[in-house]
C-alpha cells in the first residue's frame, strides 16, 4: 500500500514538472516584439537616428560663442656679452596666458538654415526607423500566417490519411471476400501512398515555415517553438465599407516613407538657402585678454608684470565675397538639381505606394471571390463525398469512384484553406496601409 502511494506521488510530481516545462506558445504580438528587438537592420537604423540627434545638438550649439583659454611657459638660453668682453651662458623664462572668444553675427543665415535642416534630418531618421519597424511587422505577420497555414495542411493531411487507411482496411476485407478486384484494392493502396507523400511534403513545409519565422525573429531554431492558433473558421468577406481611394488617402497620411519623402524635399530646399549664403557678406566679433611675465625684467615682480602686461582686445571682422571661382554659383546649381531630384523622388514614392495599394486591393477582391467560390465548392464536395462514403461502405460504388470523390474533397478543402489564409493576409495588408495595428 505504501509503495502504491509513493508511486502515485512520484507520478504526479513528474507530471507537474512536465507541465511546468511545457513551452509557452508565441502570440503574434510577442513574435513581432521579438523580431523588432533582435533585428540588426533596425538596430542600425536606431544608430543612424542617434547620429542625426548628435548632429542636431551640434547645430544648435553653434549659435553660442566660442571661448578658448591658453597658457604658455617657455625657456631660452643664450651667451650674454659682459662689459669686460667675456660671455656668460645664461637662461631666461617667460609665461603668458590669454582668453579669447569669437562669435558669428551674420553669415547669410547659413547657421539658422543649417539648424533647421539638422532638425529635419533627425525627423527623417526617425521616420526611416519607423518604416523599418512596420516592414518587419508585416514580414512577421506573413511568416506567422504561413506557419498556421502549413500547420493546418499537416492536420488535414493526417486526417485524410487516417480516412484512407480506414477505407484500405475495408477494401482489404472485401478483396479477401472477392467482392472487389485486385486492381480496385491497389487503387486504394496507391491513394494511401500518395497521401503519405502529401503528409511528408506538408510536414516539410511546416518545418521550413517555422524556421523562417524563428530566423526572422533572430532566435535560435528550436523544436519546442510553437505559436498560438487563432480561430479563423468564421473568416468572412469584410471589404465593404472601404474603398481604394480611401485606403490610399489613409496611407498618404500615415505611411512614414511618404512623410519622409516630403521631409527630404524640405531638406533639399534648405541646401539651396545654405548655398546662397555664400553670396552674402559675413560679420563676426572677437574679443580677448592676455598677459605675460618674463624673468629678464628683474626689477618687476611676477604679479606686477602680469598686471602691467594685461592686454585686452576686441574687434569686428567683415568678409565680403568678391570672386570665388564660381564655387558658390556651382554649389547653388547643384543644390537646385538635388531639390528637383528630391521632388521627383517624392512623387515616385507616392506612385509606388499607389501601385502597391492597387495591387493589394486587387488581391483582396480576388481573395474574396476565391474564398466564396471555395466555400461553395467545399460544401458541394463534402456533401457529395458523404453520399459516396455511404455508398462505398454498402458496396454500391467501386473504390475508383470513391477515390475520385475523395480526391475532389481533398482538393476543395486544400483550395478553401489556401483561399482563407490569402483572404486574411490580404485584409491585414490593407489594414497595414491604413496605419492600423496588425493583430489576429
Amino acid at each position: 500500500m505504501k509503495i502504491s502511494i509513493l508511486s502515485v506521488t512520484l507520478l504526479l510530481a513528474v507530471q507537474t514538472v512536465s507541465g511546468q516545462q511545457q513551452p509557452e506558445a508565441w502570440s503574434l504580438s510577442r513574435c513581432i516584439n521579438q523580431a523588432l528587438t533582435g533585428n540588426l537592420q533596425l538596430k542600425q537604423a536606431a544608430l543612424a537616428t542617434g547620429i542625426t540627434q548628435v548632429n542636431r545638438e551640434q547645430a544648435l550649439a553653434s549659435r553660442f560663442p566660442v571661448v578658448e583659454a591658453t597658457a604658455r611657459q617657455s625657456f631660452a638660453w643664450s651667451d650674454q656679452l659682459n662689459n669686460d668682453g667675456t660671455y656668460d651662458f645664461t637662461g631666461s623664462n617667460s609665461s603668458s596666458a590669454s582668453i579669447s572668444s569669437s562669435a558669428t553675427l551674420f553669415n547669410g543665415f547659413r547657421k539658422e538654415n543649417t539648424i533647421k535642416q539638422s532638425q529635419l534630418n533627425y525627423q527623417s531618421a526617425v521616420l526611416d526607423e519607423e518604416a523599418y519597424r512596420q516592414d518587419i511587422t508585416l514580414q512577421v505577420l506573413d511568416s506567422y500566417l504561413q506557419v498556421l497555414y502549413a500547420g493546418e495542411l499537416v492536420e488535414n493531411s493526417k486526417n485524410q490519411l487516417i480516412s484512407t487507411q480506414t477505407q484500405l482496411s475495408l477494401s482489404e476485407e472485401r478483396l479477401k471476400l472477392r467482392i472487389i478486384s485486385q486492381a480496385d484494392f491497389l487503387q486504394v493502396k496507391s491513394q494511401e501512398a500518395a497521401e503519405k507523400l502529401t503528409l511528408a511534403t506538408a510536414e516539410k513545409q511546416l518545418q521550413l515555415s517555422r524556421l523562417n519565422l524563428m530566423q526572422l525573429m533572430e532566435i535560435p531554431v528550436s523544436d519546442d517553438f510553437t505559436i498560438e492558433k487563432p480561430d479563423f473558421s468564421d473568416a468572412a468577406v469584410q471589404l465593404s465599407g472601404n474603398s481604394l481611394s480611401g485606403v490610399y488617402e489613409s496611407a498618404l497620411a500615415s505611411r512614414p516613407e511618404i512623410r519622409n519623402a516630403a521631409l527630404q524635399k524640405e531638406i533639399a530646399a534648405y541646401d539651396i538657402q545654405i548655398a546662397k549664403a555664400g553670396y552674402l557678406p559675413s560679420l563676426s566679433i572677437n574679443a580677448g585678454l592676455s598677459t605675460q611675465y618674463s624673468s629678464l625684467a628683474e626689477n618687476l615682480k611676477f604679479a606686477s608684470q602680469l598686471d602691467h602686461n594685461l592686454s585686452p582686445t576686441a574687434g569686428l571682422t567683415l568678409s565680403i565675397p568678391i570672386f570665388q571661382q564660381k564655387q558658390v554659383k556651382s554649389q547653388v546649381s547643384l543644390a537646385r538639381i538635388n531639390a528637383s531630384s528630391a521632388e521627383i523622388s517624392e512623387q515616385n514614392t507616392r506612385n509606388q505606394l499607389r501601385k502597391s495599394i492597387e495591387t493589394a486591393w486587387t488581391d483582396v477582391v480576388t481573395a474574396e471571390k476565391e474564398f466564396e467560390a471555395g466555400n461553395e465548392k467545399y460544401a458541394a464536395a463534402r456533401a457529395s463525398f458523404a453520399v459516396s462514403e455511404e455508398r462505398f461502405a454498402q458496396g454500391i460504388i467501386s473504390p475508383v469512384d470513391f477515390l475520385f470523390e475523395k480526391t475532389s474533397l481533398i482538393n476543395a478543402e486544400s483550395n478553401l484553406l489556401q483561399a482563407r489564409y490569402n483572404l486574411i493576409f490580404s485584409y491585414k495588408v490593407i489594414e497595414f496601409y491604413q496605419g492600423k495595428e496588425l493583430k489576429l
